[in-house]
């Protein structure tokens, strides 16, 4: 039983216009030529952001940032010519915020006021995606390139911007993108601009065609959001769970606002096994963060809800058929080798 495409997101034009860059690094991600031919193409989500990973490695570490800042909104389908057509910018953020699942699974974008400031928040909530830099910084960037877009402002800079992850050693090309303050391992991923930026007109509005994006796309966001709901609040309560031991069934249904029967019913509805899930949940975890960080094998077992490394180290040998140590030397030389 596998989880890892459980969420996918759309190539569009995105991949097509970006294909000379992308195309030597697809393999890599689990990824084929296809992607770069086929907008109408579901990609994993997973396997879309390992690919950014791997171009922050290779290629540059501020990849996300400069592909980002050139990305407009014919690229990203249906929901960026949408949000290009919004009569206002209050309506254009409410169809970035609202559609985005029409996009991408697996992720947030939500608008909130923080004082007199508007924060524009964009984050991936697939509990089994751990290393998402480069992904963070597109989509920050990309935000603040489709806002530019729209008020066809193109000098227009945010007040301040924050990112979950931890910051680089050299910020230089921060500060030269947003020429605001920029902070680091913050809650999430943020745009700020002032409360004046609401009342900015869309210059590039069409309000007939986006009475008619926008009925599409409801009709798409619910399709979409129905195949995923589920399984989505389960792998994300079970992975919440995960660091105080084996999580059972009773407390997840707890978490969810759920009764015990109801939460049954509706995995036997789905064909799901709820200890599968947690076994599910535990190897794709652990695949992450003995490849993708530089936890020790004791603070990964305690995270995964196991009381010794050596529990949680025979696991691993189950799933993968070797041991945490060799999988993560076989996981950096594969990273070294990529593109070579």
């Amino acid at each position: 039983m596998t989880l890892h495409s459980s969420h996918t997101i759309y190539a569009e034009s995105f991949f097509a216009r970006n294909a000379t860059l992308f195309s030597p690094y697809l393999a890599a991600a689990g990824l084929n030529q296809e992607v770069l031919h086929t907008p109408g193409l579901e990609i994993p989500l997973s396997q879309y952001v390992e690919l950014w990973e791997i171009l922050g490695r290779e290629v540059s570490p501020s990849i996300g940032l400069q592909v980002g800042l050139r990305t407009k909104c014919h690229e990203l389908g249906v929901w960026g010519y949408a949000v290009r057509c919004a009569p206002t910018m209050q309506l254009a953020l409410h169809c970035m915020s609202h559609f985005i699942e029409v996009l991408t699974q697996g992720c947030r974008i939500q608008v909130e006021m923080a004082g007199r400031s508007v924060g524009i928040v964009y984050q991936i909530t697939d509990p089994l995606i751990i290393q998402c830099r480069q992904d963070a910084e597109f989509s920050v960037a990309c935000g603040l390139s489709i806002i530019r877009e729209i008020t066809e402002c193109a000098n227009l800079s945010p007040v301040r911007v924050e990112f979950e992850h931890g910051a680089p050693a050299d910020l230089s090309i921060y500060n030269e993108l947003f020429e605001c303050p920029v902070l680091f391992n913050q809650a999430d991923n943020r745009l700020y601009f002032n409360e004046d930026f609401l009342d900015m007109p869309v210059r590039t509005s069409e309000h007939r065609l986006f009475q008619a994006l926008e009925a599409f796309l409801e009709q798409q966001r619910i399709k979409r959001a129905g195949s995923s709901d589920l399984l989505h609040g389960l792998l994300r309560h079970i992975a919440d769970s995960l660091s105080r031991g084996s999580p059972s069934i009773e407390q997840v249904a707890v978490t969810m606002n759920m009764g015990v029967r109801t939460l049954q019913r509706r995995l036997a509805d789905h064909a799901l096994d709820f200890s599968q899930l947690v076994e599910v949940v535990r190897r794709s975890l652990a695949e992450n963060y003995v490849s993708r960080t530089d936890y020790s094998l004791t603070d990964i077992a305690l995270l995964l809800g196991y009381t010794e490394a050596s529990s949680f180290s025979r696991a691993f040998r189950r799933w993968m058929q070797i041991t945490p140590q060799q999988y993560r030397q076989q996981a950096r030389i594969e990273a070294l080798s990529v593109g070579a």
